[in-house]
């Protein structure tokens, strides 16, 4: 059994607002902004800002930075400061620095005795997720990282869910057929059409109505006669 896993928002999440990280950054460098007015134009921006083009090479973590960029001058923009010059610059540094830090991130409460269930019954684990590489760190720092066989960023394959490419190239890495195996996620765009595209079931999240809890019976239901899980 081979159970891959989304990272923000299925195994972490932030620790703190982000209109509070935002604001606080901006304030530093000298721009105040009402973290109100910069939470909503982030999820704006996240929302809004077209989706990376990754080069032919697969090596797409510059691509992702850019997406990055892109993100935080829409932010920016909303509290009127144009992101141009050297003091925008040193402030998206300084954010994009912050979240490549575990004390950014927390693991929701429940996903460490949930790993260690499923390590124990034979299960193994990865990473699939549409971050670059700054996971990597995050998941060392937060101490998740012994849980994983691997961690595979879009940045690492050049390609984000809903692209199958994550969940394959896993899946390839590993030397697993396409069964047993799932995906666990919180996003049916992203995730649930991953799943669908490379042909393996999906597990989606809806906390708190449904939580990494409710995964353990959901394999057994699903993989009857996989003993491991």
């Amino acid at each position: 059994m081979l159970i891959l896993f989304d990272a923000a928002g299925t195994l972490i999440e932030l620790s703190e607002p982000v209109e509070a990280v935002y604001s606080r950054h901006f304030r530093d460098c000298g721009v105040p902004a009402d973290p109100e007015q910069l939470g909503a134009a982030f999820f704006e921006a996240f929302r809004t800002v077209p989706e990376p083009v990754f080069p032919a090479d697969g090596d797409g973590e510059m691509i992702e930075r850019e997406w990055w960029w892109n993100v935080v001058a829409h932010v920016a923009r909303a509290a009127e400061w144009e992101p141009e010059g050297a003091g925008f610059e040193k402030c998206f540094d300084r954010l994009f620095e912050h979240y490549a830090g575990g004390s950014a991130w927390r693991a929701f409460p429940e996903v460490v005795a949930i790993l260690d269930e499923l390590t124990a019954r034979g299960a193994r684990l990865a990473v699939v997720s549409n971050f670059d590489r700054r996971l990597h760190r995050v998941l060392r720092e937060l101490d998740l990282d012994r849980h994983f066989d691997l961690v595979l960023t879009s940045a690492d394959v050049g390609a984000r869910k809903p692209s199958p490419l994550l969940v394959q190239e896993a899946m390839a890495r590993l030397g697993r057929r396409p069964e047993p195996v799932c995906l666990v996620g919180d996003s049916a765009r992203e995730d649930g059409a991953a799943a669908a595209a490379a042909g393996v079931p999906m597990f989606l999240l809806d906390r708190p109505r449904r939580s990494l809890r409710q995964l353990p019976g959901w394999l057994i239901d699903t993989f009857p006669r996989k003993s491991a899980c």
